[in-house]
């Protein structure tokens, strides 16, 4: 269970805490150091109006003056550093944390989430935490620990002007307590970060859907959710504002009033020879300046209200829960055959049921594939045997022990994917490539790119197999992704491979050579192919056709064209596509 906010930061800086404690009394000595220089000018006003003017001791607190500012621009600086180093330990540990629970969380929560949010949380909310660390806990430390020595001092030297002083700021706090309990200032709090969350969503899809945008000649304008979640953010910060501005500006109204209390009660005690000038002077600089701290802790206290926010936000994706632990998992009792075998397996998404009682055993050492209508559930089968989802009901089985109690990261060693939609990380083609392999040396990386038929077109590349490829690098097409990630799965050499969709974006030669690299892949392996293209497997052991979720065939090639309808009308779907053409009036154009 989530513990409040504060608590979670507290633990959160926990190993950090000699630094930030450091950082703190760093912090106050400076606002100490920074009280100096108006205390010592103070000190020379009085000796300058003296009769006799020792410059002596002039020059001396004008010496002590420039080492206190000195003195606390040190120690600010120190402050800094030293909150800042705390910071980015706390920020690494936290951003560490948080990439691991995403990586134990089912595919499901992404499918959920829109990017938006996980990146907010990931990014937009951490860095807040880092802001809070590094500047306005120091800044806080301060602003708390500046008046109370002001005050402290200015009621030593004279208690009447250090009342006046202190009369508009119970009456600025009080308005600021209004305008918290009028607020709802945690409701506002979670709705703008509501929607931060959908307009971070909005422009990543936004990004993401430029060559369409493009295409029709659309702007940014005319994309609805982007435009309405903008309006939504702008309407909100608004409201707030109509809210809060007419309190505010009284609140900081009358915390910037003290001269209208100060100066009236210090000219008539001046007239009265009750105060000298030096001390009317102290308290017009000091009782004026007193307010500045006040002011940036209240500044503070939102800044802080808004962390905490993101901090809850953050407490609720570390509590997510992670892939299903309801069995005992058991490291010991592995796998000796890899058949998969489902047992009336269902799985509901969003409260929409895609699979519906599947029941069919993949052989180990054969090739099983999953056909049928888009929308039928064959990749959604798929994902579940590297639990990506966690079923409903039944269960799915390899080589004769339930998935759910082998450990994650065993069973995912298990599992080759090669998707559909093929993704690469922003790195060089080797180290993409060694996300199959880790250790795997210059020569095996060569070799297996020349099995999966990718290793001509990655010479071909201006820095070979060292070229940068994703986001910032050398674009490279979907079928030399395809090929990057067929060679990836045999160079991860795991005892199931899964292929949905793999030949996608293959030409027919291509794809010639790439059946012919898989099949030597594909001994002594249980695999499961996903394809819409059935001329890819005529000639697998067996096919599992699909339909709303529900099975309804399975046998080979052939006797599924004798015997089944839905296959049958899909295999001459498929022939007559192939036959398609593009007709003119005149001539047709294949």
């Amino acid at each position: 269970m989530a513990t409040t906010p504060l608590p979670f930061m507290l633990r959160l800086v926990q190993k950090q805490r000699v630094k930030l404690i450091a950082s703190c009394i760093c912090s106050a000595a400076g606002a100490v150091f920074a009280l100096v220089p108006y205390v010592l000018v103070f000190r020379i006003t009085d000796l300058l109006l003296r009769s006799t003017v020792e410059w002596h001791d002039i020059r001396w607190l004008i010496l002590m003056a420039f080492i206190s500012i000195l003195l606390r621009f040190i120690l600010m600086g120190a402050s800094t550093m030293l909150a800042h180093a705390a910071a980015f330990h706390v920020l690494y540990d936290l951003r560490a944390c948080l990439i691991n629970k995403l990586g134990k969380l089912p595919l499901g929560f992404f499918s959920e989430q829109h990017s938006g949010r996980v990146k907010k949380i990931v990014a937009d909310d951490v860095e807040r935490i880092e802001s809070f660390i590094a500047h306005h806990l120091p800044d806080l430390t301060a602003s708390l620990v500046a008046p109370l020595l002001t005050i402290a001092y200015l009621f030593s030297v004279d208690w009447r002007l250090a009342i006046a002083a202190l009369l508009p700021i119970p009456a600025a706090y009080a308005v600021q307590g209004i305008i918290l309990l009028r607020g709802r200032r945690s409701e506002d709090m979670k709705q703008m970060h509501h929607l931060s969350e959908t307009m971070n969503g909005a422009i990543v899809e936004f990004v993401h859907a430029m060559p369409v945008i493009k295409s029709f000649n659309q702007t940014v304008h005319s994309f609805a959710r982007y435009r309405n979640s903008v309006e939504s953010y702008a309407a909100l910060w608004g409201e707030i504002a109509r809210k809060k501005t007419p309190l505010y500006t009284l609140f900081l109204l009358l915390l910037e009033s003290g001269l209208l209390f100060i100066m009236p009660l210090g000219a008539w005690l001046y007239g009265q020879g009750s105060v000298t000038f030096p001390v009317l002077v102290l308290f017009l600089l000091l009782g004026v300046g007193l307010t500045a701290p006040l002011r940036q802790i209240s500044t503070l206290a939102h800044m802080m209200q808004n962390n905490m926010e993101g901090v809850r936000r953050i407490q609720q994706l570390l509590a997510e829960e992670e892939l299903s632990s309801s069995m005992t998992v058991c490291t010991g009792n592995m796998p000796t055959r890899f058949d998969i075998s489902f047992q009336n397996v269902t799985f509901a998404y969003e409260n929409r049921e895609v699979l519906q009682g599947i029941h069919f055993t993949a052989e180990h050492g054969k090739v099983t594939a999953l056909v049928g209508p888009s929308g039928a559930g064959k990749s959604t089968a798929a994902q579940l045997i590297a639990r990506f989802y966690e079923v409903s009901s039944g269960a799915i089985q390899i080589g004769g022990i339930d998935i759910r109690s082998i450990p994650p990261e065993q069973l995912m060693d298990m599992v080759s994917f090669v998707f559909q939609d093929v993704p690469v990380v922003s790195d060089t083609v080797a180290a993409n490539l060694r996300m199959g392999k880790e250790e795997a040396q210059d020569d095996e990386l060569i070799s297996t790119a020349k099995a999966a038929q990718a290793h001509e077109f990655i010479m071909a590349l201006p820095n070979g197999y060292n070229t940068l490829i994703g986001e910032g690098g050398v674009h490279i097409s979907g079928g030399e992704r395809q090929r990057i990630a067929i060679a990836r799965a045999i160079l991860k050499d795991a005892p199931i491979l899964i292929l949905d969709e793999a030949f996608a974006f293959a030409d027919a030669e291509n794809e010639a050579k790439i059946q012919d690299a898989l099949s030597r892949l594909m001994h002594q392996r249980t695999v499961i192919v996903i394809a819409h293209r059935l001329s890819s497997i005529t000639d697998v052991d067996c096919i599992v056709v699909l339909e709303d979720g529900h099975i309804c065939g399975m046998g080979t090639h052939d006797e599924l064209l004798a015997h089944n309808p839905l296959y049958a009308g899909m295999w001459i779907a498929h022939r007559e596509a192939d036959d398609w053409s593009l007709e003119g009036k005149d001539e047709a154009y294949v």
